[in-house]
């Protein structure tokens, strides 16, 4: 099941369940994702397991040597036919833990993959924390199918929390991501089974555990209070109400109908992002004074920063804050501060920000996480800060406004000095704000805004309409060369074929024009290939158009789209006029190979790097399972070749000079676990590593993955 695709069409209350082969004709579909899920919902519901040394009656055999063991059940999928796993936790005398599970549900312990179960320590305010956690595969039966599905499992180390010695726990790492249509107008979707269960079905009671999310705002992300909604309730968006009916355990058979019963309305939540304008409000500070904003600060840079006196992170974060706050405020840089403490705690704020030297106002309604401006603005976790400039708009927002990033943060929003009169810190993140202030302009905008006049560009909308629907077509590859080259002829003939993609777009933020370029290469007279992720439009486009330039910086006229998978992370694109010189695709690479790269990393240009092919591989993988029989949209090749953002899409080229592949990702591998460390306080911990990488992987996608479209 793990092709499956929910198709919806929630216009005319029908739904259709179609495998990939046959889904093309749909025009909306939710997609299963086995393993990945709770990153994309951003948010996820600790599940309780509880752990007992009484060995379970269907456990058959366990794995020899065990200290101190501790037994779990658990039971996920249909209620007709579960999957009942048993868990076992084993942790040694030097507090060394061991995790293993009954992934296939045969009572043996010691047949299954292992688990991944890593340690992670930490240190907050004096005291060391330790915690367990890890991964664990399944296959979830639904009839004749099995959904493969990833849990995610973690425990503390129960020598420092009582409450974790007789418990571990458990969250979904599955889900249902696509679109839905309603009223003619197309959302943003997911489909959620928070409590893990395995059944989307639901139960019956207040809450399902069920949940379809819609992004009814359109602003790329799920509010909690507003876009959530239970799939056992009727909800009502744009004055229609409609109800969610079909639902199989697998999550398939959805239908969204529309509904005769009364609900209220419910009114997308305001877009807060950057560019657009903050949410407006009146409240009175700890002092008693009126604030009205953001009129009161019109002409001033002022940062919004949602807080606690109870929140660790946030205090990790004040002494940062109180120095650029003293360094910029005689430049116009305010702060005002809203705390999301409780009734109880309103004394301990004003001590706290007395004793820290926090000049700046602050309001609190008492309320904690439910506090009004909390939920004007979307907040779900804290600390969390948004920066308005003088003329009323959000420049920033999140963690472009914490640690390092602050200070050049608020210094851009001022007017673009420091306070030593000085230009601000080069940025060298891709983003619209940096062109704009580059003191050159760049020739090519000329030249895109002259083959726009002239009709030659293909509009955003035309190029998305062929992402969906390409014309598949002949493509005459060029033959893999046989000849070793020397490290500059390979550097020549990259840089001489290397193509420029992307994006030339009127910015909601800034209201200029821009171009946001990536790599392609030339694998026909007439056909490209480059990354599907570089064919996305830019968040902030207003009105777009997807370009192809040369060497030479002359226009390739686009045609359409040959194939493509986002899956695979790879697109073809046929373009006409100007005849290409190909390049060959070579898909015989073993580790050890020779690999190059020529690319255009962020604001660097024509950087040329050499390295070795280290791994083939599987996405989301990390190298343990074998590629021999995998789909080619899964595999992927990892490289010692250097790159970074802008580089995507760029040729990885052979010794030979035939491409091996292209430039997909860049992944810092850390010591231990993402999921074990949390970022900061909220009612759903995100997590993250707070410890430097101990190396970057970088990922291509290979040639063989490429040629596999042109089979289709």
């Amino acid at each position: 099941m793990t092709n499956r695709l929910l198709s919806i069409r929630a216009a005319v209350g029908a739904v259709f369940f179609a495998s990939v082969a046959n889904a093309v004709a749909q025009d909306v579909r939710l997609e299963w994702l086995p393993t990945g899920a709770s990153a994309k919902f951003r948010y996820y519901m600790p599940q309780h397991l509880a752990l007992s040394p009484e060995r379970p009656s269907g456990l058959r055999k366990t794995p020899e040597t065990l200290t101190s063991p501790l037994y779990g059940e658990l039971t996920v999928g249909p209620k007709e036919s579960p999957l009942k796993l048993i868990l076992l936790v084993d942790q040694s005398s030097d507090g060394l833990q061991k995790l293993w599970v009954d992934t296939n549900g045969n009572g043996d312990l010691t047949d299954d993959p292992a688990t991944v179960w890593e340690e992670r320590k930490s240190n907050r305010n004096g005291k060391e924390s330790t915690t367990f956690s890890g991964t664990a595969k399944l296959q979830i039966p639904h009839g004749e199918e099995k959904a493969e599905a990833q849990i995610q499992l973690y425990r503390f180390d129960p020598t420092q929390r009582s409450d974790a010695k007789a418990a571990l726990w458990y969250y979904r790492d599955w889900g249902y991501s696509g679109e839905v249509v309603l009223g003619g107008k197309t959302y943003k979707a997911m489909l959620d089974d928070s409590t893990a269960s395995g059944d989307f079905r639901g139960k019956d009671g207040l809450r399902s555990g069920v949940t379809l999310l819609l992004d009814i705002n359109e602003d790329g992300q799920f509010d909690a209070k507003t876009e959530w909604f239970d799939t056992h309730k009727p909800f009502n968006i744009s004055g229609t109400t409609y109800e969610v009916t079909g639902l199989t355990a697998a999550g398939t058979g959805l239908k969204i109908i529309k509904s005769e019963k009364k609900v209220e309305e419910t009114k997308p939540a305001p877009v807060i992002a950057v560019g657009a304008k903050p949410v407006s409000f009146e409240a009175k500070t700890t002092g008693g004074q009126t604030v009205r904003f953001p009129e009161d600060y019109k002409g001033k840079v002022v940062m919004l920063d949602f807080w606690a006196t109870w929140c660790g992170p946030c205090r990790a974060e004040l002494p940062n804050v109180k120095k650029v706050y003293e360094e910029l405020h005689p430049k116009g840089f305010e702060i005002l501060g809203i705390s999301l403490d409780n009734a109880e705690s309103l004394e301990k704020l004003a001590t706290f920000t007395k004793d820290n030297d926090m000049p700046w106002p602050q309001i609190c309604d008492g309320k904690a996480w439910d506090a009004e401006l909390a939920g004007k603005y979307s907040v779900r976790s804290i600390p969390a800060a948004f920066l308005i400039d003088g003329t009323g708009k959000i420049t920033a927002a999140g963690n472009d406004l914490r640690g390092e990033k602050l200070r050049p943060a608020v210094e851009s929003a001022l007017g673009g000095k420091n306070i030593a009169g000085q230009p601000p810190t080069k940025d060298f993140r891709e983003s619209p704000k940096a062109e704009a202030r580059s003191a050159e302009p760049d020739p090519l905008i000329a030249k895109a805004e002259a083959a726009q006049k002239a009709g030659k560009l293909l509009t955003d909308k035309a190029l998305l309409d062929h992402r969906k629907s390409p014309l598949p077509g002949p493509v005459k590859l060029a033959t893999p060369a046989t000849q070793p080259l020397s490290g500059r002829e390979v550097a020549r003939l990259a840089r001489e074929h290397y193509i420029s993609v992307g994006w030339f777009y009127h910015c909601t933020r800034c209201d200029h024009w821009h171009m946001k370029l990536c790599g392609a290469y030339p694998i026909a007279d007439d056909a490209i290939a480059t990354a599907w992720h570089v064919t996305n439009p830019p968040d902030a486009m207003k009105e777009g158009y997807f370009v192809a330039i040369d060497n030479a910086q002359h226009f390739l006229p686009i045609s359409g789209v040959i194939a493509g998978s986002e899956q695979a992370d790879a697109i073809i694109i046929r373009v006409k006029g100007d005849k290409l010189q190909p390049l060959a695709l070579n898909d015989a690479i073993e580790v050890g190979d020779a690999a190059f790269c020529f690319s255009n990393p962020l604001q660097e240009r024509n950087y040329f790097s050499s390295g070795i092919v280290n791994r083939l591989h599987l996405a989301k993988d990390n190298g343990s399972k074998s590629t021999a029989d995998a789909p080619p949209a899964q595999l992927r090749l990892n490289v010692s070749t250097d790159w970074a953002p802008g580089s995507s899409g760029a040729a990885v080229l052979d010794a030979c000079g035939n491409i091996i592949g292209h430039v997909a990702t860049i992944s810092p591998l850390f010591e231990g676990n993402p999921t074990a460390a949390a970022t900061g306080n909220g009612p759903h911990k995100e997590d993250r590593f707070h410890n430097a990488p101990l190396m970057t992987l970088h990922d291509a996608i290979p040639a063989k993955t490429v040629l596999s479209l042109l089979k289709r």
